[in-house]
């Protein structure tokens, strides 16, 4: 007998504790409900907020009520009156000093706490997790004018909508306050929020969060939020190039190429990823592994301009190289074979014609000065015996001089383009003066003057 005397103690006792947990739930909606009423009359009392939210803490702790989704809509609605409040006396302090009402909202959407809407916003995310019903049956009333949906129901679907709209608010407020680490964390959060209440992934958003993130310098962000749109298959190549551009920020070779290598893989035909790609294979010694680059795009895109002209950049380099000064290095032992293959490429991008006007301009430009070189190679070039110095001489002027004759044309038609570059004038004069055409040589002197 008293044996069940304790049985049936227990279960009261466990009994009463549930209610008590449950009244908490009650406790948290009462006080919630007391607060809004409040803010009807435009004299919100933030104490109703400070009870409901203590009781709802105290429901959220407990086993029982912890789980149900009503708890946390509650957390939600609580959190995020709470800093409904907080904005809006920082909106009172701007009153006097900031006389335009949207220049006023954005700068304190920059400075006002978030704690309150991080808080609310994991909410959210709770319910999403605990009952995803719940977040249906809610989508589908307001999708049917809020039928079937009772009060709390209505005022919960608003708060969300809010959240919605205020999340992106806060992402523009702080980024135009140059807060653009938590511009980039707001951006994402409005995204996140987007998805889970129209179940569609809102790609603007995200993208948003990756322009913030990269404004903020700071290559951890630019990785995280880049690698957020990759992984939720909403990306592109310039998430890849953001990437691998962040770990060269941290001085991490290895890892950006990795990284460029998976953005090749994925996007095969974009070229800022193959540039981005080859820059860095060039820059790292791996000119084998640039032109392999190359020629499997010139091999899918063959009437692809711009690829030939990088390729014949490469060469081109390659056969003429530079220290980080711009100082002529001794040329290579098979700068012949380097030479020759710049040389068909440009020609090639030339003959496909490049519509970018400022590849179109490089083309003729490099292919000019490279010829120019050339001619400038011969006529520096010394004899290893002499038998004849003279007739050396005038052997190698004259072969010197088909090559200034080469450039010519080619640098004319980038002129044509950028009639003003002051850098074309001055070769073009060089030039017209070692072939013996003075006229035009001195055409050129009077346009430089005239540009001075």
């Amino acid at each position: 007998m008293v044996k069940k005397l304790s049985i049936i103690a227990l279960f009261l006792s466990v009994g009463t504790l549930v209610q008590a947990q449950k009244s908490k739930v009650q406790s948290a909606w009462r006080a919630l409900s007391d607060y809004e009423e409040t803010l009807k009359d435009g004299n919100p009392n933030f104490s109703f907020l400070t009870k409901a939210a203590e009781a709802i803490d105290a429901a959220i702790a407990n086993d029982e009520t912890k789980k149900q989704a009503k708890t946390h809509a509650y957390k939600l609605r609580i959190s995020y009156a709470m800093f409904q409040y907080n904005y809006a006396q920082e909106l009172k302090k701007l009153e006097t000093t900031v006389a335009d009402k949207n220049e006023r909202a954005l700068m304190a959407y920059g400075n006002v706490s978030l704690l309150e809407f991080e808080t609310a916003a994991a909410e959210l995310n709770t319910i999403k997790d605990l009952d995803q019903k719940f977040l249906d049956n809610i989508q589908e009333g307001i999708a049917k004018g809020a039928a079937g949906l009772d009060e709390d129901e209505i005022r919960f679907a608003q708060a969300t909508q809010q959240m919605k709209a205020e999340s992106s608010n806060i992402a523009t407020g702080k980024y135009n306050a140059k807060k653009y680490t938590e511009a980039a964390d707001y951006f994402y959060k409005t995204g996140m929020i987007n998805s889970i209440l129209n179940k569609a992934k809102d790609t603007t958003s995200f993208r948003n969060a990756c322009i913030a993130a990269s404004k903020s310098k700071d290559p951890s962000k630019i990785i995280e939020y880049n690698q957020k749109m990759l992984d939720a298959n909403i990306g592109s190549a310039v998430n890849y190039i953001s990437i691998g551009n962040a770990n060269m920020m941290k001085g991490d070779t290895l890892s950006a190429m990795a990284v460029y290598k998976k953005g090749r893989e994925a996007f095969p035909n974009d070229i800022v990823m193959l540039t981005e790609e080859t820059n860095l294979f060039i820059a790292n010694g791996k000119t084998k592994e640039a032109l392999a680059n190359l020629k499997l795009a010139t091999e899918k895109d063959p009437k692809n301009a711009f690829l030939f002209l990088f390729t014949a950049n490469v060469y081109d380099n390659l056969a003429n190289p530079k220290d980080q000064n711009g100082k002529d290095l001794t040329r290579p032992a098979n700068f012949e074979e380097l030479f020759k293959n710049a040389e068909a490429n440009y020609l090639k991008a030339l003959e496909l014609k490049p519509s970018n006007p400022d590849h179109l301009y490089n083309t003729y430009f490099d292919l000019g000065a490279m010829y120019n070189n050339y001619g400038g190679m011969i006529a520096s070039r010394k004899a290893e015996k002499i038998t004849d110095l003279v007739k050396f001489q005038k052997e190698n002027d004259a072969a010197a001089a088909v090559y200034f004759k080469k450039a010519i044309p080619y640098l004319e038609q980038a002129l044509s383009l950028k009639p003003e570059d002051k850098q074309n004038l001055r070769a073009l004069r060089v030039l017209y003066l070692k072939t013996g055409d003075e006229a035009k040589a001195k055409q050129m002197t009077e346009r430089i003057d005239r540009l001075k």
